[in-house]
């Protein structure tokens, strides 16, 4: 009696030990995460040369084998990426000051041609307003007015927006950005040794290795083959636009490229200003739509095709954790946010696979089964499918591995079932 009391005092210990540990993780998460918003005028520099250095190593790398020094392979890395700011700064720099500065002008050409849609909204706005008025007059009667206080709220999304609205907040990303990357890439080695001392045996070295080898492989791939469908895509809706006789068919064909980088989200804007563009540059309203059609159709292709095809089962991603990626960090740092999302659910989905801890959360970002439930599925009775039916779960592996065990140890305690 007295070993059955003891025995349930530890267990209700360790249950609150548990929801402590839980409470204990869930604020420093908190935490972690305002910081990363407080600071993110130092942060997102710091973070897109990371990205950035764990793609661009390897090239810095495979220059060492040919005698390269890395200070000098990194400083042609860094040439490399001006030329392309450069080069793609002058291609759509023209045009779109163009397009900007004739805006204004295109506006009231844009509300004729949608007047159906923006007088049926005016409709519904002035019901609202007069709802809103009668509720004001019953509510006047019953009480006294009081002076309404009015507040100025920027939008959230407008605070992102600012942080590279300036020049002078785009020559300081870039100057740190840049910066770091080339120290990075000369000196990151040296750094990744030293940190390698740091660290008590040798298994958490080799782990720690495994954990950048896995980060980087999977970045590099990951930019590398959509910088490569997002370069075509660009040339295939240049081309398109040019056909169609849009104006500054380079611009759109730019816009494509680097819009493609953001998933679901980068399309559904794209498609959006290709529309309001073509529908004030065009006479009929049905060319817009052409227009924008088939922008949606080429990227509709390379998003539901050609991509799959070529990243493969090993880079899929579930569609809601990328929204809601997106969503998270560009909340917190705006429109660079929106472009480090899927690298950042990248490097952490291959962190996580390296450790045996938070391989259920990796499989949660879209990592395939490790190999050892794998193996531990393959050994599990057919005879006691009755025991698994219920439990079993196709997108989680690890359960139903569980459940075959207890299973397999019911069985034989009970040999007559």
């Amino acid at each position: 009696m007295l070993s059955d009391n003891h025995s349930e005092a530890i267990r209700r210990e360790g249950q609150e030990d548990s929801k402590a540990s839980l409470s204990t993780r869930i604020c420093a998460t908190m935490l972690v995460f305002f910081a990363l918003y407080y600071a993110r005028a130092m942060v997102i520099p710091v973070v897109t040369a990371i990205v950035l250095f764990l793609t661009l190593r390897p090239i810095v790398r495979q220059g060492q084998r040919f005698g390269i020094p890395s200070a000098v392979g990194g400083a042609g890395v860094i040439g490399v990426i001006f030329l392309m700011l450069a080069g793609g700064t002058y291609l759509v720099f023209q045009p779109a000051r163009e397009t900007i500065a004739e805006a204004p002008q295109h506006i009231a050409t844009f509300k004729e041609k949608l007047s159906f849609v923006t007088e049926s909204i005016e409709d519904v706005d002035e019901a609202t307003e007069d709802l809103a008025e009668s509720e004001e007059d019953v509510d006047a009667t019953d009480a006294d007015e009081k002076p309404v206080p009015v507040e100025i709220k920027q939008p959230t999304w407008a605070s992102g927006w600012s942080y590279l609205s300036g020049t002078g907040n785009i020559v300081s990303f870039l100057t740190i950005c840049l910066a770091l990357l080339y120290f990075l890439l000369a000196t990151g080695d040296d750094l990744l040794r030293n940190i390698m001392r740091m660290l008590p045996d040798f298994t958490a070295r080799r782990r720690l290795v495994e954990v950048i080898q896995n980060v980087q492989e999977g970045l590099g791939n990951y930019l590398a083959q959509v910088s490569t469908i997002n370069l075509c895509l660009g040339i295939a809706v240049a081309i398109a636009m040019w056909v169609l006789g849009m104006p500054s068919p380079v611009l759109w064909g730019v816009m494509a490229f680097a819009f493609n980088f953001i998933p679901i989200l980068g399309a559904i804007v794209g498609a959006t200003i290709i529309f309001a563009v073509a529908l004030v540059n065009f006479e009929p309203t049905y060319y817009a739509v052409i227009v924008a059609g088939t922008f949606v159709t080429l990227t509709s292709l390379e998003g539901q095709f050609i991509t799959p095809s070529i990243l493969g089962r090993s880079m899929s991603m579930s569609p809601v954790l990328v929204f809601l990626s997106i969503v998270l960090w560009g909340w917190m740092w705006g429109i660079m946010g929106v472009f480090l999302s899927v690298p950042i659910l990248i490097a952490v989905r291959m962190a996580c696979e390296a450790y045996d801890g938070l391989q259920p959360l990796a499989m949660i970002l879209g990592a395939e089964v490790p190999k050892t439930i794998e193996k531990a599925k393959s050994e599990q009775v057919s005879g006691h499918e009755s025991s698994t039916t219920q439990l079993d779960c196709p997108f989680l592996g690890f359960a139903s591995s569980t459940a075959s065990a207890d299973g397999d140890r019911i069985a034989d305690r009970h040999p007559s079932r």
